[in-house]
């Protein structure tokens, strides 16, 4: 007996078991097509970065954090401090995507029961990738801190950079370029020179949610590089507690060659600070 003359028959019967259940798949592959009708969505899951019609809607990164922080050097406190990042890409015509990053941070201490600024930090830099892993870059940082003697500081540097490695796990990126300083001390009085800056940065994921960093930044005044320079490091991690909220421990050390008479040389800061992604 030949199988293939029933099949018409087990098809009938199926059919019955299967019938009440019809309406229900239908439905159920018209909810799925319909989360794919729109072009919007389309392009979405091939470019999340633009739209339809490849306009740039890369929603900002935004981090705000805050904590304590121990000082040595010209003062020795400890302090509240906050900081706000706000990054972004962006793209010119037919460049590659350009990065920009803007980062505010405040000290705040207690002298004898009196609350003072240890300092003000405003911080711009954007990065435009080139052919070949090299770089450009434009940043423009202001501070104020009395106590190292800076009433107002401000330095606008251009320069060229140049990715040495970058993988799934670590980066490590060289900068250097001219600048343009202005400072007014707070002992009165002002300068204006031109420097030479060096930037040395590297990071390195340890698993998934912690980020190591190392940061170096070197600044020489040209009419005397020998004598007249800084040096600023930041060692740093980063560890994630829960979704969107971050610990963060770093120590920093500023060298100043050549500080105000009457001022030390080095300054270091340690600083906990507990932040949240939005």
């Amino acid at each position: 007996m030949k199988i293939y003359r029933f099949l018409p028959i087990l098809l009938y019967v199926s059919g019955l078991f299967y019938a009440e259940d019809l309406p229900k798949k239908i439905k159920d592959i018209e909810i799925d097509t319909m989360k794919y009708l729109s072009t919007d969505d389309i392009q979405k899951k091939y470019d999340p970065t633009t739209d339809a019609r490849g306009h740039l809607h890369e929603k900002p990164q935004q981090h705000i954090g805050a904590g304590y922080s121990s000082t040595s050097g010209n003062t020795h406190t400890s302090s509240f401090n906050a900081k706000y990042t706000f990054s972004r890409n962006t793209q010119f015509y037919a460049l590659s995507k350009m990065s920009y990053t803007l980062e505010a941070s405040a000290f705040m201490a207690k002298d004898h029961e009196t609350r003072t600024a240890e300092e003000y930090k405003i911080f711009f830099n954007a990065k435009q990738p080139l052919p070949k892993k090299w770089l450009s870059y434009l940043s423009i940082g202001w501070l104020k801190n009395d106590f190292q003697n800076f009433s107002n500081k401000v330095d606008l540097s251009i320069g060229l950079g140049k990715i040495l490695l970058r993988d799934a796990r670590q980066s490590l990126i060289v900068k250097l370029g001219p600048a343009v300083n202005y400072e007014a001390y707070t002992s009165g009085g002002n300068n204006s020179y031109t420097s030479l800056n060096e930037y040395i940065e590297y990071q390195r994921r340890v698993r998934k949610e912690n980020k190591f960093y190392i940061k170096v930044g070197a600044k020489e005044n040209f009419a005397d590089m020998k004598e007249d320079y800084e040096l600023n490091s930041l060692i740093g991690l980063q560890t994630a507690i829960v979704d969107q909220l971050d610990l963060t421990i770093e120590y920093n050390t500023f060298y100043d060659h050549l500080p105000s008479e009457g001022f030390k040389k080095t300054d270091t800061k340690t600083v906990v600070r507990l932040g949240y992604d939005f």
